[in-house]
């Protein structure tokens, strides 16, 4: 018989990679070395930048340059009805061994990323938004009815850009030294949404 399969209400997770990640992962690593971390709340989470707005920082420029690329192609290819977007807020993060980062999602954000900085960074995990996936009758299946966590990639010098609202987290891993990545979170710019009821400026 025929058969119509259509996976509803997807959402859209896009990296970026960057041809110049060596030479610009280099120079980030040298500066994260200088920068001042919060120590780990609970020992076992990661520590993170005191600073939050690396994005205005003459020497993180070249990097967010690169970024800002990336998101006026990303508002270019998804037709968004806004003036632009920018970065709003971007700090670092240092992992240790055996460190996770518990499920989380960015509030107060449009769009939120990732950059990978170190080699064979944790892969990051997300979680499948449909609450109702997590309850009621459950039959597990090895198809994409039960595919509720995906892995990303998590490339070393990968761009991941994701919605703000997207619960996402990272495993325990047994590696050796300091792992860095690198979080932005993202908002509109200027009239969005112009001549529809949901107008507003931003």
């Amino acid at each position: 018989m025929k058969k119509n399969i259509a996976p509803l209400f997807p959402t859209i997770v896009v990296g970026y990679e960057n041809e110049n990640y060596l030479d610009m992962n280099t120079k980030l690593l040298k500066l994260l070395d200088k920068e001042e971390f919060y120590p780990s709340k609970y020992g076992y989470d990661p520590e993170q930048t005191k600073d939050n707005h690396l994005e205005n920082r003459e020497e993180y420029s070249e990097f967010f340059s690169w970024v800002q690329t990336c998101l006026d192609d990303y508002k270019e290819h998804f037709g968004l009805m806004t003036e632009g977007l920018r970065v709003s807020l971007s700090w670092a993060n240092k992992s240790t061994q055996y460190t996770e980062h518990r499920r989380h999602y960015h509030p107060n954000s449009y769009i939120s990323g990732i950059y990978y900085i170190t080699d064979k960074p944790s892969p990051t995990y997300f979680d499948c938004p449909v609450t109702v996936k997590r309850t009621g009758v459950v039959v597990v299946s090895q198809s994409i009815l039960d595919h509720n966590v995906w892995t990303c990639p998590s490339a070393t010098g990968e761009l991941v850009l994701f919605p703000s609202w997207l619960e996402h987290y990272t495993e325990p891993q047994p590696f050796e030294g300091n792992r860095y990545t690198l979080s932005i979170n993202v908002m509109p710019v200027g009239i969005t949404n112009k001549n529809t009821l949901i107008e507003c400026v931003y």
